[in-house]
């Protein structure tokens, strides 16, 4: 029986190749390859002021940086995400304002606006799975209040619609659409903090002064966040098939579509009452299915449960469902056929 991951690493051969280039030139970290990976990504998805760092993480870090957030900042997000979106507001001591969701797992654009007072810094906009609804609402949102807007955009690659915020955090993580084999990206709209960016991931130094004159002062408290040549090998190889990639999820997409399920960029997703009973059934036929994220507020750092209407009803109810280069259009449709079995027993 074949057995179908919910994830799997995608690495194309022209990254296997440029990975061995790297480890055999002796230029492991930062180096030439960075660069380019920085300006091909930007070229490929039309982004400006792009900075190549070691995690998805790192990038929501030095976003949250950048945005000015800190001590007793109110900053608006989703319940329902991963927790590398709000574990570094609470390193900051920002106090996190929870958003509920909408049905299709999103968040709520009415429930924040109801939660915006002369406190909120920011808004968080995470795109789960891939999906873009939401973004153009709280962009206009944000500009009207002149509210700070940060995409995570970790799921987002291979969305229609990202890029839109004042910072964009993207994740190349290993189970990303494009992987790097992990590292992540940040882009700024900002060129001025984009050059405070480019410092503070590689410890506060201008990189390109210290290596160019020696040792330079260091005026601000950086970080290592930079990403190695190495990661960039295998982003630059895998984006060189990116567009083989993309189609292939979105013929993914219209099959689990037509199958009834509705389906994002990174994953599919299903609601179901029996939602413990269905996920057991796949597995008994070699499927793996899961939450993967699951609602922060369950989490003690983040200060506990509270009320969630959508989420409370939810919460039991979402199951994920594999798309990726190891799923096919035939598998797809088996998973379809499965689910509705199930569901008319």
């Amino acid at each position: 029986m074949r057995h179908i991951k919910l994830f799997k690493p995608f690495v194309s051969w022209y990254a296997v190749w440029n990975t061995v280039k790297v480890l055999r030139s002796g230029q492991l970290a930062e180096g030439p390859r960075v660069k380019e990976f920085e300006e091909k990504f930007a070229k490929r998805f039309n982004l400006q002021n792009v900075l190549a760092v070691n995690s998805g993480t790192a990038a929501l870090e030095l976003a949250y940086e950048l945005a000015g957030i800190g001590e007793g900042d109110e900053v608006i997000t989703p319940i329902l995400t991963c927790t590398a979106t709000n574990i570094p507001l609470v390193h900051r001591g920002a106090t996190i304002v929870f958003a509920d969701i909408d049905r299709d797992l999103n968040i709520n654009v009415e429930d924040v606006k109801r939660k915006i007072t002369p406190r909120t810094k920011a808004i968080v906009f995470v795109h789960f799975g891939g999906n873009n609804r939401g973004l153009k609402e709280l962009l206009e949102i944000a500009r009207e209040k002149k509210i700070v807007l940060i995409e995570d955009a970790a799921q987002a690659v291979a969305s229609p619609f990202w890029g839109k915020a004042n910072f964009t955090c993207m994740s190349l993580q290993a189970i990303k659409t494009l992987t790097a084999g992990d590292g992540g990206v940040l882009a700024c709209k900002d060129p001025t903090l984009y050059e405070k960016g480019k410092r503070l991931r590689w410890f506060g130094y201008d990189r390109e002064k210290k290596q160019k004159f020696g040792d330079t002062d260091l005026v601000e408290a950086g970080y290592k966040y930079h990403m190695n040549d190495v990661s960039a090998a295998i982003g630059l190889g895998n984006l060189e098939v990116f567009d083989r990639i993309l189609a292939h999820h979105q013929k993914l997409m219209n099959a689990y579509e037509e199958g009834g399920i509705t389906a994002h960029p990174w994953f599919a997703t299903v609601l179901s009452d029996k939602r413990d009973a269905l996920k057991e059934y796949l597995k008994q036929h070699g499927i793996d299915a899961g939450m993967h994220h699951y609602r922060n507020d369950q989490y003690t750092i983040f200060g506990g449960r509270k009320k969630f209407p959508v989420m409370d009803e939810l919460e039991n109810k979402y199951l994920l469902l594999p798309l990726h280069k190891g799923v096919s259009v035939a598998d797809v449709k088996r998973i379809c056929r499965l689910a509705k079995e199930f569901n008319d027993k």
